[in-house]
Protein backbone atom coordinates (compact mmCIF):
# COMPACT_ATOMS: atom_id res chain seq x y z
CA UNK A 1 0.00 0.00 0.00
CA UNK A 2 1.55 3.58 -0.80
CA UNK A 3 2.40 5.38 2.31
CA UNK A 4 3.66 9.05 3.65
CA UNK A 5 5.39 9.52 6.47
CA UNK A 6 7.10 12.42 8.33
CA UNK A 7 9.29 12.37 11.90
CA UNK A 8 11.01 15.00 14.41
CA UNK A 9 12.81 14.88 17.31
CA UNK A 10 10.71 16.44 20.26
CA UNK A 11 13.20 17.70 23.31
CA UNK A 12 10.64 16.54 25.55
CA UNK A 13 9.48 13.07 27.34
CA UNK A 14 6.54 11.08 25.56
CA UNK A 15 4.57 11.75 28.30
CA UNK A 16 4.23 15.59 27.67
CA UNK A 17 4.35 14.68 23.95
CA UNK A 18 1.25 12.45 24.12
CA UNK A 19 -0.11 15.44 26.16
CA UNK A 20 -0.45 17.69 23.53
CA UNK A 21 -1.24 15.25 20.60
CA UNK A 22 -4.33 14.64 22.92
CA UNK A 23 -5.33 17.74 24.29
CA UNK A 24 -7.91 18.73 20.78
CA UNK A 25 -9.04 21.73 22.71
CA UNK A 26 -5.15 23.31 22.01
CA UNK A 27 -4.83 22.12 19.07
CA UNK A 28 -5.37 25.81 17.30
CA UNK A 29 -2.87 27.14 19.52
CA UNK A 30 -0.29 24.82 17.13
CA UNK A 31 -2.23 22.51 14.86
CA UNK A 32 -2.23 24.19 11.12
CA UNK A 33 -3.18 20.62 9.67
CA UNK A 34 -5.90 19.53 12.35
CA UNK A 35 -8.48 20.46 13.64
CA UNK A 36 -10.52 17.75 16.07
CA UNK A 37 -13.54 17.76 17.41
CA UNK A 38 -14.39 14.65 20.27
CA UNK A 39 -12.43 12.27 22.49
CA UNK A 40 -9.96 10.00 21.64
CA UNK A 41 -11.54 6.45 22.65
CA UNK A 42 -11.36 2.65 20.74
CA UNK A 43 -14.17 2.50 18.39
CA UNK A 44 -15.18 5.62 18.35
CA UNK A 45 -15.31 8.38 15.59
CA UNK A 46 -14.51 11.96 16.24
CA UNK A 47 -15.30 14.49 13.34
CA UNK A 48 -12.37 16.57 12.22
CA UNK A 49 -10.80 18.74 9.53
CA UNK A 50 -7.76 18.12 7.24
CA UNK A 51 -6.04 21.35 5.73
CA UNK A 52 -3.02 20.20 3.98
CA UNK A 53 -1.19 23.26 1.63
CA UNK A 54 -2.31 23.89 -0.88
CA UNK A 55 -5.66 21.47 -1.15
CA UNK A 56 -9.05 22.23 0.16
CA UNK A 57 -10.01 21.33 3.78
CA UNK A 58 -11.30 18.13 3.96
CA UNK A 59 -13.95 17.33 7.07
CA UNK A 60 -13.48 13.62 7.62
CA UNK A 61 -14.72 11.05 10.76
CA UNK A 62 -12.10 8.98 11.04
CA UNK A 63 -12.54 6.16 14.19
CA UNK A 64 -9.78 5.52 16.70
CA UNK A 65 -8.13 1.92 16.39
CA UNK A 66 -4.90 2.54 18.59
CA UNK A 67 -4.64 4.21 21.95
CA UNK A 68 -1.63 3.08 23.79
CA UNK A 69 -0.97 6.14 26.10
CA UNK A 70 2.59 7.81 25.45
CA UNK A 71 3.26 4.98 22.57
CA UNK A 72 0.45 5.47 19.89
CA UNK A 73 -2.24 7.13 18.52
CA UNK A 74 -4.01 5.43 15.11
CA UNK A 75 -7.11 5.86 13.50
CA UNK A 76 -8.79 5.03 10.54
CA UNK A 77 -10.65 7.25 7.44
CA UNK A 78 -12.66 6.77 4.39
CA UNK A 79 -12.21 9.58 2.02
CA UNK A 80 -13.44 9.76 -1.95
CA UNK A 81 -13.74 6.13 -2.39
CA UNK A 82 -10.13 5.27 -0.44
CA UNK A 83 -9.12 3.63 3.00
CA UNK A 84 -6.70 5.26 5.03
CA UNK A 85 -4.65 4.50 8.55
CA UNK A 86 -2.92 7.30 9.88
CA UNK A 87 -1.20 6.81 13.07
CA UNK A 88 0.62 8.90 15.14
CA UNK A 89 3.61 7.22 16.83
CA UNK A 90 5.78 8.71 20.05
CA UNK A 91 9.47 6.95 20.01
CA UNK A 92 10.97 7.11 23.30
CA UNK A 93 14.71 8.06 23.05
CA UNK A 94 17.94 7.24 25.46
CA UNK A 95 17.86 10.87 26.36
CA UNK A 96 14.50 10.91 27.62
CA UNK A 97 13.11 12.67 24.08
CA UNK A 98 10.78 11.79 21.49
CA UNK A 99 10.72 11.07 18.13
CA UNK A 100 7.14 11.52 16.65
CA UNK A 101 6.41 9.56 13.56
CA UNK A 102 2.94 10.34 11.52
CA UNK A 103 2.20 7.44 8.86
CA UNK A 104 -0.21 7.14 6.66
CA UNK A 105 -1.25 4.22 4.33
CA UNK A 106 -3.83 4.67 1.48
CA UNK A 107 -5.72 1.88 0.40
CA UNK A 108 -8.29 2.32 -3.23
CA UNK A 109 -8.08 2.04 -6.59
CA UNK A 110 -5.29 3.76 -7.62
CA UNK A 111 -4.13 4.83 -4.55
CA UNK A 112 -0.65 5.01 -5.87
CA UNK A 113 -0.99 7.92 -8.10
CA UNK A 114 -2.49 9.47 -5.44
CA UNK A 115 0.15 9.30 -3.59
CA UNK A 116 2.46 10.10 -6.27
CA UNK A 117 0.28 13.29 -6.80
CA UNK A 118 -0.53 14.61 -3.44
CA UNK A 119 2.29 12.97 -1.71
CA UNK A 120 4.53 15.86 -1.35
CA UNK A 121 2.03 18.16 -0.05
CA UNK A 122 0.67 15.14 2.39
CA UNK A 123 4.21 15.27 3.71
CA UNK A 124 5.01 19.19 4.19
CA UNK A 125 1.40 19.25 6.29
CA UNK A 126 2.69 16.25 8.64
CA UNK A 127 6.12 18.21 8.84
CA UNK A 128 3.82 21.21 9.78
CA UNK A 129 2.26 19.46 12.21
CA UNK A 130 4.97 18.00 13.66
CA UNK A 131 6.92 21.58 14.27
CA UNK A 132 4.09 22.67 16.11
CA UNK A 133 3.84 19.47 17.94
CA UNK A 134 7.86 20.05 19.04
CA UNK A 135 6.99 23.74 19.51
CA UNK A 136 4.30 22.99 21.78
CA UNK A 137 5.94 20.19 23.60
CA UNK A 138 8.94 22.76 24.16
CA UNK A 139 7.02 25.06 25.62
CA UNK A 140 5.48 22.88 28.07
CA UNK A 141 8.71 21.29 29.31
CA UNK A 142 10.31 24.25 29.74
CA UNK A 143 7.18 25.86 32.16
Amino acid sequence: MPEVSASIDVPAPPSVVWRVLTDVDAYPQWNTLLAVDGEFAVGKAVSARLSVPGLPTVSFSPEITVIEPARELRWRSRLFGYDAEHSFLLVPQNDGTTRFVQHETIDGPFAGRIVDRLGRRMRRGFEQMNVGLRRRATELTER
